[in-house]
């Protein structure tokens, strides 16, 4: 799984940085991480949870959502914070060496000419990868596991519908510290890989991830309810009875107070915290609703959605359409976090540029 030069291309040209096999390869194949067994049930995980992952349960499929949503929008959100000052200095920079060029000396004015084109064929491709990281894609990309054909059908930013055996799929924890991993963050995630005939690494892909206070458990949890789903008898009855709300991505855009919600719950679990973190919740809201609205809401193929044909009778469906309405404390509460968030950052820039108004 070596990269090559049409790696680099697909993240910093086409910008697949997202559920990708492009970046999976990037990041590395970790060999000896701890395996998950299909048929064993995961050591202190006594029940599946959704946690924030699920679109549609019945009894034919699973449908989850892709393992970087939860962290849809912070990028977008600095995306747009860099790129705007960026594009404004190289706007500004070229203006004033081609109208008072004739000002400068010549060996400053050539050292500007190469700067500026340095800029621009380094900086410009950082920048569409910023962009379009999370905006102008997919809302997310979603995964079907199908019970019935033992299939997986996954959505990939660089592949397009990428289907998969579920029984070829080697599943194993991928950890690491911060100072392990290359890209000085640490890694808490569930990959899966399937070997072609000839024993090469077809797909690599990262398919659990939970960012939150649980880390690895949360997306334990989601492994535990996938594979429960997809190996035992009753795994759809107990998907079905999980007491917890599905997110409602099915057919459509994320909602205003579902993108609130989902920046609310990723900065901390515990109120207190949220409020806390309130200027965080407004930065990653915002870009997340940003993100969120510049997208194309992904469509299942035909040949997929006949695959996953539920049965007008099948009692064991759950999506948006039957989930019971939010809360008005579920409501509420994300909104007063991102307009305190708001708040306190107009209070930061009035302190800081009022001498200039």
């Amino acid at each position: 799984m070596r990269t090559t030069s049409r790696d680099f291309y697909n993240l910093y040209i086409r910008a697949n940085w997202g559920f990708s096999s492009t970046l999976s390869k990037i990041r590395g194949f970790s060999k000896n991480n701890p395996p998950l067994a299909k048929q064993q049930r995961v050591p202190g995980i006594d029940a599946g949870c959704f946690n924030d992952s699920v679109i549609a349960i019945n009894s034919t499929f699973l449908e989850i959502v892709d393992s970087g949503n939860r962290l849809r929008g912070i990028t977008a959100a600095f995306a747009l914070a860099g790129t705007i000052p960026a594009l404004a200095g190289l706007a500004g920079g070229g203006y004033g060496i081609f109208v008072y060029g004739d000002r400068f000396p010549l060996g400053l004015y050539i050292f500007l000419i190469i700067a500026l084109l340095l800029m621009t064929c380094l900086g410009l491709p950082l920048i569409n990868a910023l962009i379009r990281w999370e905006m102008f894609r997919k809302t997310h990309y979603p995964m079907r596991f199908n019970r019935v054909d033992r299939k997986v059908y996954a959505w990939s930013q660089d592949m397009g519908v990428v289907t998969m055996n579920w029984d070829d799929i080697h599943f194993y924890q991928s950890k690491a510290s911060a100072s392990e991993e290359r890209r000085g963050m640490g890694r808490e995630e569930i990959r899966g890989y399937v070997k072609d005939a000839d024993g090469n690494i077809q797909h690599h892909l990262v398919f659990f991830k939970y960012e939150g206070a649980k880390m690895m458990r949360g997306a334990l949890e989601i492994w535990e309810l996938v594979r429960r789903y997809m190996e035992e008898p009753d795994g759809h009855i107990q998907a079905y009875r999980v007491d917890q709300r599905v997110l409602a991505l099915e057919g459509r855009r994320e909602g205003f107070f579902d993108s609130l919600t989902q920046a609310t719950r990723l900065m901390a679990d515990s109120p207190i915290f949220q409020v806390v973190f309130a200027l965080m919740v407004a930065w990653a809201g915002t870009g997340r609703i940003l993100a969120k609205w510049t997208c194309r809401v992904p469509r299942w193929p035909a040949w997929v959605e006949e695959a996953c044909r539920v049965a007008p009778d099948d009692p064991y469906v759950r999506n948006r359409h039957n989930e019971r309405p939010l809360k008005a404390s579920e409501v509420l509460w994300p909104l007063f976090c991102f307009l305190l968030g708001w708040a306190e950052a107009l209070t930061i820039f009035y302190f800081l540029f009022r001498g200039y108004f």
